[in-house]
């Protein structure tokens, strides 16, 4: 009897501690949301108003930022934005791939200097952008890809923090069924893709951190492209900030507004496999 009076006891008060931890999240997420849904709603409204955050919704919506930027009136956005989703694309499965098939041999594999080439790996990590960018605008210059695409995917297709990640994933793929495929005469690269399936959730998850990374980069592109036509659209709208008071705001809130869209919409379309690479990596 004791201990159901005492169980009582306690129900309300796990009660109002969930309703408090559930109430703080939400204002948490209220302020993380506010400048988001202010970007949004000032893309419909003219520059006296963007300057005074209340009233929080425009007098009437309407679109003439978004045609004036699609119509390339200012930037040939449409061109940076087709930009920017093909040097992340591709950088993307470029470094998956890579990192994937590195990851894989470091783990299941023993051959000499295999410590060294790890210990450059970590040290990739390391040695922050900025001191690489002379020496790569010199590479990417040797060899004729400067205001390019190439000379953006290129620095970014070998990912240090990709093979770490990736090591670490195949290290728990049991030995045995390697040893099956490799029993039936398959060679070292078809043993290599028959585990893809097995780390697709880690591929996907690696993918998706990958991709918003490349896709939101600023300093190589900046250094690498001078073209407007071959920027990508971030380094094309944070050319416009102070560069004329003539641009509208609301048209560089619709930029940003639309350039943040693609990696949104991509977290939304994958968050389940995500999910459940980051549950499988925080049960290891």
């Amino acid at each position: 009897m004791a201990d159901a009076s005492s169980r009582r006891r306690s129900l309300p008060r796990g009660t109002t501690l969930t309703a408090l931890a559930s109430g703080f999240l939400l204002l948490l997420c209220a302020l993380f949301a506010f400048p988001f849904l202010w970007m949004i709603l000032a893309t419909f409204k003219a520059n006296p108003q963007i300057f005074s955050p209340f009233p929080l919704l425009p007098e009437e919506f309407h679109l003439r930022h978004y045609r004036a930027l699609l119509s390339g009136e200012w930037i040939p956005y449409p061109r940076q934005f087709l930009n920017s989703l093909f040097i992340a694309g591709v950088q993307t499965l470029l470094a998956v791939g890579l990192s994937a098939a590195a990851g894989f041999a470091f783990a299941k594999h023993s051959f000499r200097g295999k410590r060294a080439l790890f210990a450059l790996a970590v040290l990739v990590v390391l040695i922050p952008r900025q001191v690489m960018v002379l020496p790569l605008f010199t590479w990417m210059n040797d060899l004729s890809l400067l205001d390019g695409p190439w000379s953006v995917i290129w620095p970014g297709a070998v990912s240090g923090i990709g093979v770490i990640y990736f090591t670490q994933v195949c290290k728990r793929l049991p030995d045995e069924l390697l040893d099956m495929a490799r029993s039936e005469g398959a060679s070292e690269y078809r043993v290599f893709i028959s585990i893809l399936p097995l780390i697709k959730p880690a591929l996907i998850a690696y993918g998706l951190i990958h991709f918003i990374l490349a896709w939101h980069e600023h300093l190589i592109p900046l250094v690498m492209l001078s073209t407007p036509e071959h920027m990508t659209a971030g380094v094309a709208l944070s050319s416009l900030y102070g560069s004329s008071l003539r641009i509208p705001y609301g048209l560089l809130m619709a930029g940003s507004a639309m350039t943040v869209a693609p990696t949104a919409l991509l977290y939304l379309l994958v968050q389940k496999h995500f999910k459940s690479s980051l549950a499988e990596l925080t049960l290891q």
